[in-house]
C-alpha cells in the first residue's frame, strides 16, 4: 500500500435498527458482509483487513465526530485512544473505549482476589476466592451510544475486539 494512493475498504454498519428482529445466535454475525466500499487516502500505511464505520450520530467523544469515517483493523494492534469495535455473543457490535486493560495472571499473583459477594469462606488473609477464576476475567468498556453507563463484559462472551487505526474527518 502506498501512502499517496487511494485504497478501497469495505463499509460496515453496527446499526441497532435491526433490533426489531428476535434476538438469537446470529445477531451480529453478518455485520462484515458488505457490498459497500469507500476509497480513502490515509497518510500512513494501514494494516491488512481493515473496514470502515461511518459515524452518523454524536458518539460522545471528540475523537469521533459525526460524519467521520472510523477505520478498524481485524488484526491485533494498538488502538487510537483505546477505542475498539467489539463483538459480543448474542448482541449487536458496538464502539467503545476500553477502560480496563487485561492483567496477566503472573502480575496479579501477589494480589488478593476481590470477592464479588461475601461468603462464609471469606478469610481476610486468603489469596483464594471461592469464585471461579474465569469469572474474574472481564473487560470494562464505555459504550459510546450510552456513555452514562460502563459495560462489564466477561471475556468469554467477547467474539472479537478490533482496534481503531485511523479516523478520516
Amino acid at each position: 500500500m502506498k501512502n499517496d494512493s487511494k485504497i478501497s475498504i469495505p463499509l460496515v454498519s453496527f446499526s441497532s435498527s435491526r433490533e426489531s428482529r428476535q434476538p438469537g445466535a446470529e445477531r451480529g454475525k453478518k455485520v462484515f458482509l458488505s457490498n459497500s466500499y469507500t476509497r480513502i487516502s490515509p497518510p500512513m500505511e494501514l494494516p491488512d483487513s481493515c473496514y470502515g464505520v461511518r459515524i452518523e450520530d454524536a458518539c460522545h467523544t471528540p475523537f469521533l465526530p459525526p460524519g467521520c469515517l472510523a477505520v478498524f483493523s481485524k488484526t491485533d494492534g494498538t488502538a487510537l485512544e483505546n477505542i475498539y469495535a467489539v463483538g459480543v455473543q448474542e448482541e449487536f457490535p458496538f464502539l467503545g473505549k476500553w477502560m480496563q486493560k487485561e492483567i496477566p495472571e503472573e502480575s496479579a499473583g501477589g494480589r488478593r482476589k476481590v470477592f464479588m459477594v461475601p461468603t462464609p469462606l471469606h478469610i481476610p488473609d486468603s489469596r483464594i476466592s471461592p469464585i471461579a477464576p474465569s469469572l474474574h476475567h472481564a473487560l470494562l468498556f464505555k459504550d459510546f451510544m450510552s456513555p452514562e453507563k460502563l459495560r462489564v463484559i466477561p471475556a468469554s462472551k467477547i467474539l472479537w475486539k478490533h482496534p481503531l487505526v485511523y479516523v478520516q474527518k
